[in-house]
């Protein structure tokens, strides 16, 4: 399997945001390439963050994704009939693909501790016996800390499936965050449902589409409007006196 490097740069209100590169580890299997394996946008508003992820690849499910960002936190929006939580886990439906994510922050406190990814057993060893899968944190998937985050970034924003997961072909919008405003680069995992073909890693994949509101907090208060209106009068005045 080949890991998937795509680097774009994108013009965000009047802000251009570059992607983070990374260098990872390959797991197991031939060397094997798929570009559109996964996609995403990403929004911001009123503090938080949303991550809406499609799952590009037929015959596949999203077995986890990871997020780059600064000092931020995972979390999970579930919708139900009354209503809906954030908390660090839930899921949902896209038709009758059911799922459900853990979110995880990872950062250098639990970047070599935090298991993200299990690997399912194949399909010879199902039916009994003894099952150790392999768990891989994020120091065996993408290597040392210190040459993953770039830009300042010093957080991945983790969902793991558990119980279901996003299949190919479908989008999902429960992937939140909470703190900083977006500045991101994903990272994901997607596994045949039948286990026909390889495991695909997509790596520095950018969103393809960011929204930003800005928070109430970054409106200038009244008092510093009126005194930017009045320097502005002022220079004017000036002009016509002149």
């Amino acid at each position: 399997m080949k890991l998937i490097s795509v680097n774009k740069i994108f013009l965000i209100l009047g802000v251009v945001l570059s992607s983070a590169q990374a260098s990872a580890a390959l797991i197991g299997g031939e060397p094997a390439q798929n570009l559109n394996a996964i996609s995403f946008t990403e929004s911001y508003a009123d503090g938080l963050g949303r991550y809406t992820v499609t799952n590009e690849l037929g015959n596949s499910y999203l077995a986890g994704f990871g997020v780059t960002n600064i000092d931020t936190t995972a979390e999970i929006e579930t919708v139900e009939d009354w209503g809906s939580y954030i908390e660090s886990t839930g899921g949902g439906n896209v038709g009758d693909n059911y799922f459900y994510y853990f979110a995880y922050t990872v950062n250098a406190e639990n970047w070599a501790t935090q298991v993200l990814y299990i690997e399912e057993p194949n399909s010879e060893n199902d039916g009994g016996g003894f099952y150790n899968p392999a768990e891989y944190t994020a120091q065996d998937l993408y290597g040392d800390i210190d040459n993953f985050f770039t830009n300042g970034e010093n957080t991945l924003n983790w969902y793991s499936a558990n119980d279901g997961a996003l299949w190919g072909g479908n989008t999902w919008g429960g992937f939140v965050f909470r703190g900083a405003q977006p500045a991101s680069s994903l990272y994901g995992i997607l596994a045949s449902e039948d286990q026909s073909t390889a495991t695909v890693f997509a790596n520095g994949i950018t969103p393809t589409n960011v929204t930003t509101t800005p928070d109430a907090i970054n409106v200038p208060a009244p008092g510093a409007l009126g005194l930017l209106a009045m320097g502005i009068l002022g220079t004017v005045l000036r002009r016509r006196k002149q």
